[in-house]
């Protein structure tokens, strides 16, 4: 199981938990806050549902400005999937032109693909919060940080479930023909690829079986579709995330982690080269990371970072891990860098599944 954030994190934490003094702060970060009073704005796009959408970013805002003594300004426009997003930063850069959004969230899969373009701002995250920061958080450089650890697997109506399912292939079962929906992208299924999970062969031959049970495609965060019975199950999903507010009202889904596909994995902020306002972009990152951005995170998206003390995720994974009777792979930037094979057959794979019925 992964390990918790160093002890000595404790007690940096309680200098941040409340109206936090100037002098508590870095070096590092008390010039960065001045660099920042430059240019007070900030421009984020992602998907309404990710990270809280427009609600959480104006906590953010409120919460950010508080402790730094800053006053700038969250424009927070809806965007489209995590990837689209990737490939329209990408495209800008080249173009010469500034990014959409001045901070970046995306799944280690599109991350492990995006910081090999050298697209994002390398960070000295340590210096900025020494001890609640630690190396097993920041990846690529510096260039992503680690922001919420999800556990991957299946979301399902649990009403209209024919059966409740354990595995992915229970899903190749006659009972759930034509009622299936999986993501345009196939998110997931370049870690099924993997050689310690399914392998590449096994994997093609699994997608190839599931096609014929797909009925349409969906984004992660439509779990509407889900409780309204269009769909019975989305296979394979992109994690618990936003799934405890839609429960909460009565919709009756659940999330679970099949017991051949154990897998945990992160979520990643990083600041593009050509964001516009960089310095707001690092200080909205480094909010996040601390308790009281964690806990907006945690109350909007159901899911927080399992390195910190306060955090959900490490008591949640482990229960899972009793669940399934086995450890869960942690499926960080190093281990998708390395997965080469699976990443190749996602490709495959893709064009097998992203085909509307």
């Amino acid at each position: 199981m992964l390990k918790r954030i160093a002890p000595l994190a404790a007690l940096v934490t309680l200098a941040f938990a409340g109206s936090a003094l100037a002098q508590d702060f870095s070096p590092a970060l008390k010039k960065l806050i001045e660099d920042s009073k430059k240019n007070p704005s900030l421009s984020l796009s992602w998907g309404q549902s990710t990270l809280g959408g427009s609600r959480a970013a104006s906590q953010v805002e409120a919460g950010m400005n508080k402790l730094f003594g800053t006053s700038i300004k969250i424009r927070f426009t809806p965007g489209p999937s995590m990837p689209a997003i990737g490939n329209e930063i990408a495209m800008r850069a080249t173009a010469g032109q500034p990014s959409n959004t001045d901070v970046y969230v995306a799944f280690s899969r599109d991350m492990s693909e995006l910081v090999d373009k050298k697209l994002f701002r390398a960070v000295n995250w340590q210096e900025l919060l020494p001890g609640r920061i630690t190396s097993e958080a920041v990846e690529a450089d510096g260039t992503a940080l680690k922001i919420v650890t999800g556990l991957l697997g299946v979301t399902y109506n649990t009403q209209l479930a024919p059966f409740k399912p354990e595995r992915l292939t229970d899903f190749l079962k006659p009972e759930w023909k034509g009622k299936l929906a999986t993501t345009p992208y196939s998110a997931g299924f370049d870690i099924l690829a993997g050689k310690d999970i399914f392998g590449p062969a096994k994997a093609l031959e699994y997608a190839k079986a599931l096609s014929p049970q797909i009925a349409g495609l969906t984004r992660c965060d439509e779990n509407e579709r889900l409780a309204s019975g269009e769909f019975l199950a989305m296979v394979i999903d992109c994690g618990e995330l936003g799934l405890d507010a839609i429960i909460k009202k009565g919709a009756p889904i659940a999330h679970f982690t099949p017991k051949d596909y154990p897998v945990m994995s992160f979520y990643y902020l990083s600041v593009p080269k050509n964001a516009a306002n960089p310095e707001a972009a690092i200080l909205y990152t480094l909010y996040s990371s601390l308790p009281d951005g964690q806990k907006i995170i945690r109350e909007s998206w159901g899911a927080d970072m399992h390195l910190y003390p306060e955090a959900m995720m490490h008591k949640r994974a482990e229960e899972t891990e009793k669940e399934i009777g086995q450890k869960l792979h942690a499926i960080d930037l190093a281990w998708q860098h390395e997965n080469n094979e699976g990443r190749k057959t996602h490709g495959e794979i893709n064009k097998i599944l992203a085909v509307k019925k």
